[in-house]
């Protein structure tokens, strides 16, 4: 990630400058698959069709772009998101988070959208079980979610819940501590609502951290709550039906 989001071409600012803050997702299933990532044309393949898995999300935001990268034993991508899939099933993905200054108080905290991050793990969480079944894996899939800044700030962030009516939250640093949950691999590809449920236990946990009692939009029950998401958010969620 840090040499994606430093490194500069042909004179052009490094990705971190426009992406400071991202969301990162781990995952394992504890019953390894096998798929074969050993060749260009292997890699080719296992992209492409992570590509397609990718689209049957909440979201289309874990949709990798081109160009396929060589990796040991796995594919590899940049960009919005970047990340690696490995030939066991595991992978990591990470995606931006919508973290900025505030118009108000440009030299306080940033601010980071609580509902855009609610969103994007049932994303991750989606994607990052399509591919563990997509190499053969079974049993429980292990997840670990985690909060990045890589610009080098120490400012402290805000969570904004909505823009017509900002919520006064603490001002505190990232999580230095990633959150951690176990689901059921089948079960969450087979059915959206577990996927919410083990996207809902993860940002819970990193909300806390932040000084918010609950998500805003995700429920423990497996409920996206729509009527909570603004015109953009709504337009965005194209995997989804209340």
């Amino acid at each position: 990630m840090s040499d994606y989001l430093n490194r500069t071409v042909d004179g052009d600012n490094a990705p971190v400058t426009y992406y400071p803050g991202w969301v990162t997702l781990a995952a394992v299933p504890s019953v390894r698959g096998t798929y074969s990532l050993t060749t260009q044309a292997d890699r080719n393949a296992a992209f492409n069709r992570f590509q397609d898995l990718a689209c049957h999300g909440v979201t289309l935001r874990a949709r990798p772009q081109h160009p396929v990268l060589v990796g040991r034993r796995q594919v590899r991508f940049e960009g919005l998101p970047t990340g690696q899939l490995h030939q066991d099933g595991s992978s990591y993905t990470a995606q931006t988070i919508n973290l900025h200054s505030d118009q108000r108080d440009p030299d306080g905290p940033n601010l980071m959208s609580q509902r855009t991050l609610e969103l994007d793990l049932v994303t991750l969480v989606q994607a990052a079980a399509a591919w563990a079944a997509e190499t053969g894996a079974a049993g429980d899939l292990m997840l670990s979610a985690a909060l990045h800044r890589y610009d080098g700030s120490d400012k402290l962030v805000r969570l904004v819940v909505t823009e017509s009516a900002f919520q006064r939250s603490p001002a505190l640093p990232l999580p230095a501590a990633p959150a951690e949950t176990t689901g059921d691999l089948t079960a969450i590809v087979t059915d959206k609502r577990e996927a919410v449920v083990v996207a809902c236990a993860l940002v819970s946990d990193l909300l806390a951290d932040m000084g918010a009692h609950q998500p805003h939009i995700l429920t423990p029950e497996g409920n996206i709550l729509t009527d909570r998401l603004n015109d953009g958010l709504r337009h965005e969620l194209t995997g989804w039906e209340s």
